[in-house]
């Protein structure tokens, strides 16, 4: 979430610290926007152009910023964009300043107001689409998972072969080193991309369960109750845990035979 800073310069530390902790306590990634209108000749225009592609604004400090005819001048500027104006306290915690962002960073209202035709026309239509979308997804999610254990089980298999035609020597044996960097670089990108796949499916079925609201069946939601919503995992345990588990082991396989070659070469 991009973020426009106003503050004092004598601030700028304690502002970036507090946001940065606050951001880890809500699982948020702030990209702030700090600028010293000190030791630029443009940075009206540069505050201007900030604002307009930020997502919201944040006063630090009111008080002393009014105090500053510059972070003055950029209060005015943000309050007329339009743009969301936080303002937040030196003396407040992070756990303050969570509750605060939180309603920025949840969108809770713009998704409930992307649902507002009362008529329900089309309603059917734009529920079967995101259901072809959502099989569609996990068709890429599974073939994605087809490439990286093909790519990986195939760095390991040339490492074998390799191995077992005794072509790594100790001068060539940085090439082995290369193949578990190499896949340990893969396996890294494969969990990412697992965790964002199940971030998208998350999100398609929480569109299609707040699509089904408006038809006479909710087939979709009734499932996720009897699977106890995901609260009990003796009943059900989401895809995207149990696959992200699959890189992670092919990591520390890895892991260990390059231990294993390192001893090889220490002792061999």
């Amino acid at each position: 979430m991009k973020l426009f800073v106003i503050h004092r310069f004598k601030d700028r530390k304690q502002v970036k610290a507090l946001l940065k902790k606050s951001g880890r306590e809500i699982a948020a990634k702030f990209d702030l926007i700090l600028l010293d209108s000190s030791g630029c000749e443009d940075w009206k225009d540069q505050a201007i152009e900030s604002i307009s592609k930020a997502e919201a604004v944040i006063v630090f400090d009111r008080k002393s910023c009014e105090e500053s005819e510059n972070a003055t001048w950029e209060i005015k500027k943000a309050s007329a964009s339009g743009m969301p104006v936080v303002d937040i306290d030196p003396k407040d915690v992070p756990a303050m300043v969570c509750s605060k962002l939180k309603p920025l960073y949840e969108l809770d209202k713009e998704f409930d107001e992307c649902f507002n035709r009362k008529d329900g026309a089309g309603t059917l239509e734009l529920y079967k689409l995101m259901i072809d979308s959502s099989e569609s997804l996990i068709q890429r999610r599974q073939k994605t998972n087809a490439f990286f254990i093909t790519a990986i089980g195939s760095l390991l298999a040339i490492a074998g072969l390799l191995v077992k035609a005794g072509a790594l020597k100790s001068g060539s044996i940085w090439l082995l080193y290369g193949f578990a960097v190499v896949g340990l670089l893969l396996c890294n990108s494969w969990r990412n991309l697992i965790d964002n796949y199940g971030k998208l499916n998350k999100a398609k079925f929480d569109v299609i369960l707040r699509l089904e609201q408006k038809l006479d069946a909710q087939i979709y939601a009734a499932e996720w109750v009897s699977l106890g919503k995901g609260l009990r995992p003796s009943k059900y345990r989401s895809f995207t845990s149990t696959e992200k588990n699959v890189p992670l082991y092919f990591g520390l396989l890895i892991i260990a035979l390059t231990l294993i070659a390192i001893i090889w070469q220490i002792w061999g």
